[in-house]
């Protein structure tokens, strides 16, 4: 049997949706032992009018209920909050429900009766799940400002669609965003020119069918339509594990680019055996440096 200790609950809080009272008397009683906060509803309206007044960590809720019912009321709360973990208590009369449930997104229900230390065991993994959640988006944002920060031009792809590119290409190439550039590549706007004589019709194409060779290439001006007479050599990845593809322009005159190159490079080809946190931020740290280095 699972059991959990106090302190792992201790710092959240709880909206328990339910109209049986029994029910609601004995997982309320329960709770309350656990969690640090803990709101108790007996229709959706109820439940959706709490949500916005205390902003509880994880929600609670049986289905059939008078008034507004579990699941409407969670489509109305997933509109403020898309990330909220939410937990659906049902029967087994009530499978028609479960497929509403997964159309909204909630994936984590539990079965009445209620066992208490399974409906721990959900709270406890939901939490966990949101807070790697939290997590890996704040740490994307890092590292999005780590490569917003570098002066090489660059962009990742997953599969075939763009995921990110990084300012500095952007404002190279004269592009507002991210969907600037898609369109610029959906609608076959050749952004690069190469110094040597080659027959294609894709240069991603190309590129990545090529990713043995080093090219020397020259980048179109959107704002005027016309090739600066900069050269870039383009380096290129792909991870097969991840479906990603990583392209980066360096500036051939650039002795600094180079060396940062070098460090990307490296920490491109590690990226593929799996590196620590802790030996990506050293990483990023060496191409700060060299790119603030007079």
């Amino acid at each position: 049997m699972l059991e959990f200790s106090k302190e792992l609950f201790n710092d959240i809080s709880v909206l328990y949706v339910e109209d049986d009272q029994m029910t609601l008397d004995e997982i309320e009683f329960f709770l309350k032992r656990y969690v640090k906060n803990l709101y108790i509803a007996k229709n959706g309206q109820e439940g959706l009018e709490l949500f916005k007044k205390y902003k509880p960590n994880i929600i609670i809720t049986d289905i059939q209920m008078p008034i507004m019912n579990g699941l409407v009321m969670a489509e109305k709360i997933f509109e403020i909050d898309p990330s909220i973990p939410i937990v659906v208590t049902t029967a087994f009369s009530e499978s028609d429900y479960i497929i509403k449930a997964i159309e909204l997104g909630i994936d984590k229900y539990i079965l009445k009766p209620l066992n208490m230390q399974e409906l721990l065991a959900i709270i406890h993994k939901s939490l966990y799940l949101e807070k790697l959640q939290k997590e890996n988006s704040n740490y994307e944002d890092y590292i999005h400002f780590i490569l917003d920060s570098n002066p090489t031009f660059m962009f990742i792809m997953h599969s075939n669609e763009i995921e990110y590119v990084n300012k500095k290409l952007l404002n190279l190439l004269g592009l507002d965003n991210i969907e600037s550039l898609k369109n610029q590549l959906k609608n076959n706007n050749n952004l690069v020119e190469f110094g040597e004589d080659i027959n294609m019709s894709n240069w991603l194409e190309y590129i990545s069918a090529n990713s043995h060779k080093r090219h020397l290439v020259k980048l179109k001006n959107t704002k005027n339509n016309k090739f600066f007479q900069r050269e870039f050599y383009i380096s290129y990845r792909y991870f097969k594990n991840m479906d990603k593809s990583i392209f980066i322009f360096i500036d051939k005159n650039e002795e600094k680019l180079e060396q940062i190159n070098n460090v990307t490079l490296k920490l491109i080809k590690n990226l593929e055996v799996g590196i620590s946190n802790e030996f990506l931020m050293d990483e990023l740290k060496k191409i700060l440096d060299i790119s603030t280095r007079s």
